[in-house]
């Protein structure tokens, strides 16, 4: 076999046929990306000088460059929304500034970026004045502290929300420069890189209404939370229409994005997942692949293998990871099991020890 662009050999790959050989994502996500300063440690390493962009905050993750990707091999390259990070100010990433990683070292940080001490060391982060997000001080990452939806009782209090990420013009041109430069400028995949804030039902609503609040609301209120996740749904798809009006001909992979699984069982129930997300994740997808040939693409962590066929069943065409650690996730088994229909990205993770 003659060898393949990047793009071919990720779209064969996804259509379950043999590539010249396996295709490499390196930090074509946030969910598979890579710590700035891992990211400087791997550019002393390869004899390379760069400023360092910090695009996600929260994780502290570093957008790796062209010629980072090119050196190893990378097949897959990130499209972003303007504002990448979920939970967080809505930050946009065209525009930087100097700042300061961890240790000190230096990186460039989203230049509406504004961070404050406190007496011992840690940094906060600040939404209209709420704090949203804390780091300790030799952390690498930050903690969200932010759930705006802790007080909702009704659906008035839902309809009240204010979504952090509306979509602008300045997104917009954003979106299309992007694609013009990575499309056309290389022959990469491209892989939509979408926040929680429109790829989840469940995760992001653990973050918004806090952990413990959303679990006694799926068992006590369940009226309430049907009402959010359509309100979620309607929100997710009116975003998704101006996102895919522009990127959709030219992507590989979309992105959803749902924690649901844990080290040896489910979150939730299977019945709760069916009665409740599966038809949201559902009319998501449909809407998706009617814009845009791309793979969906769902990282969901722990023992999931309950609930794969219902992937299978609603069109999701990647799992990220395969935690071979969960409880029935042996990677033979779900390769002989589902690997007619799914795409596995990613495998062997350990994230709950």
């Amino acid at each position: 076999m003659n060898a393949l662009t990047s793009r071919e050999r990720v779209r064969l790959t996804l259509n379950h046929q043999e590539p010249d050989r396996v295709p490499v994502d390196f930090g074509a996500s946030r969910i598979t990306g890579i710590g700035a300063i891992a990211y400087r440690n791997l550019l002393q390493h390869l004899g390379l000088k760069e400023e360092i962009k910090v695009y996600d905050i929260k994780q502290q993750l570093a957008e790796p460059s062209l010629e980072v990707l090119d050196r190893l091999g990378a097949d897959v390259v990130q499209v972003h929304r303007l504002g990448p990070t979920s939970g967080l100010p809505f930050l946009e990433i065209d525009r930087w500034k100097p700042g300061r990683l961890t240790d000190g070292s230096p990186c460039l940080v989203p230049e509406a970026y504004e961070e404050s001490r406190r007496a011992d060391g840690a940094v906060e982060l600040r939404r209209n004045g709420e704090l949203c997000a804390w780091r300790a001080p030799e952390s690498f990452y930050f903690d969200v502290c932010y759930a705006p939806l802790a007080d909702a009782q009704t659906p008035a209090d839902i309809n009240a929300f204010v979504w952090p990420d509306p979509w602008t013009e300045r997104e917009e041109q954003y979106v299309k420069d992007r694609i013009q430069r990575l499309y056309y400028g290389t022959d990469k995949a491209l892989f939509a890189g979408l926040p929680m804030l429109v790829c989840s039902f469940f995760e992001i609503s653990l973050v918004l209404f806090g952990f413990e609040n959303f679990m006694m609301k799926l068992a006590a209120e369940r009226d309430l939370v049907e009402y959010w996740l359509d309100a979620k749904l309607a929100h997710d798809l009116a975003i998704l229409d101006k996102f895919l009006a522009i990127a959709g001909p030219y992507l590989e992979v979309i992105q959803m994005n749902d924690d649901f699984g844990a080290q040896d069982t489910l979150q939730i129930s299977p019945r709760l997942y069916r009665e409740l997300f599966k038809p949201r994740q559902r009319r998501w997808i449909e809407f998706v692949k009617a814009r845009t040939p791309a793979k969906v693409f769902m990282h969901c962590d722990g023992a999931i293998r309950e609930i794969l066929p219902d992937f299978i069943e609603i069109g999701i065409d990647i799992l990220n990871p395969l935690q071979t650690s969960a409880r029935g996730m042996d990677p033979g088994d779900i390769k002989r099991q589902f690997g007619r229909n799914l795409a596995f990205w990613g495998g062997g993770v350990e994230t709950q020890t």
